[in-house]
């Protein structure tokens, strides 16, 4: 999917969802990806866009994170760790809202080393959990802090048909924005 079809799809979920009497948050965020496989912290940042009902504390969200540099800067080369995961969310309802998140989706590793010679680029299955918090002083803007737990799901036993367990991929990623609600 290329940018555009991306961001046409993004605005016909905010018109969609404003027509539905849904409400809406566009959170960009910025913070660090920490424990599991990172050697120490490592910049990450991203977004999310989450939906839920006005009349229920259940919700969808899209989250996208990137960090890179992910394995540390020094005999990995260029590395990165790309997520896009579509969680379950549940947000409770006030001027401070608490919230708790979870689902499945992309963990894409990137690994090229400087000679060129070891090279990883791996899509694979991963879950999320987490949760956090949205501030709003006013009506529309405020601000959100969020903490999640990472890891990539693998297959294994390829030849069953289907078997499912956790991989050696894991981190935690603390972040921190701005918070617009639609």
């Amino acid at each position: 999917m290329n940018l555009r079809s991306l961001l046409m799809a993004l605005a016909l979920g905010l018109v969609g969802a404003a027509a539905l009497g849904a409400e809406g948050f566009l959170s960009p965020f910025v913070g660090a990806s920490f424990g599991g496989r990172t050697d120490d912290a490592k910049l990450t940042y991203g977004g999310a866009v989450t939906f839920k009902s006005t009349e229920s504390i259940l919700g969808f969200a899209i989250d996208f994170g990137y960090a890179p540099d992910f394995l540390g800067s020094t005999g990995y080369g260029n590395n990165n760790v790309t997520t896009l995961m579509g969680n379950l969310v549940l947000v409770f309802p006030g001027p401070v809202r608490f919230y708790g998140s979870g689902g499945l989706g992309l963990v894409k590793t990137r690994v090229r080393d400087v000679s060129g010679l070891f090279r990883v680029d791996s899509n694979e299955l991963g879950i999320n959990v987490g949760g956090g918090v949205m501030i709003f002083p006013g009506q529309a803007v405020g601000l959100q802090g969020d903490v999640r737990y990472f890891r990539n799901l693998t297959d294994p036993e390829p030849d069953a048909e289907f078997d499912v367990g956790l991989g050696g991929l894991s981190f935690w990623r603390a972040t921190a924005g701005l918070v617009l609600k639609f």
